[in-house]
């Protein structure tokens, strides 16, 4: 009898690093493909929920002496946004309603007052930021409430504009018009 096996040429096997390196190859380049569309799509939501002024503190001749807005951010539920940290607001005032100068009073828990800025374009911007931490079971900031000093002219409508923005999370705006 003749052995078939001895008669028949034999083709090498394909060694193991070969047979790894084949299945480990295109996982890579699948998960390299998709990567920036994953991170594109990471960042959190922030929306303004708050966002009232008015004048307050009167005086004798019933003007209002100070303008006392009130701000809430809310960060909007996302199962894989990351948690935000910190929020920049932005307040801008027009400078027939805003007397200029560092807000009057700041409440709130996690808020602080920055600088401010103008009159430009005919406009005080006041600047705040709160830390923090907003994710899926904290989703709101405190509510900032801060008082800036007020032209002395009578309750006249004006138009405001509120920013809000993280480095965690996509910018927002929120304009309304209002009596103060």
């Amino acid at each position: 009898m003749t052995d078939l096996a001895a008669q028949e040429p034999r083709v090498p096997a394909p060694s193991r690093r070969a047979l790894l390196g084949a299945a480990w190859t295109a996982p890579v380049v699948v998960a390299v493909g998709t990567a920036p569309a994953y991170a594109a799509s990471a960042a959190a939501r922030l929306a303004i929920d708050t966002f009232t002024s008015y004048g307050a503190a009167y005086t004798g001749a019933g003007t209002p002496s100070r303008i006392e807005t009130k701000v809430q951010v809310r960060r909007e539920w996302t199962a894989s946004a990351p948690a935000v940290t910190s929020i920049t607001v932005t307040v801008s005032f027009p400078t027939t309603v805003a007397a200029g100068g560092k807000p009057v009073s700041v409440s709130g828990t996690g808020w602080a007052a920055g600088p401010v800025s103008g009159p430009a374009n005919g406009a005080y911007t006041y600047t705040f930021t709160w830390t923090g931490r907003l994710d899926n079971t904290t989703q709101s900031t405190s509510e900032l409430l801060f008082h800036v000093k007020r032209t002395s002219v009578a309750t006249t409508s004006t138009t405001l504009t509120a920013s809000a923005t993280s480095p965690q999370a996509t910018s927002v705006s929120r304009t309304i018009t209002t009596g103060v």
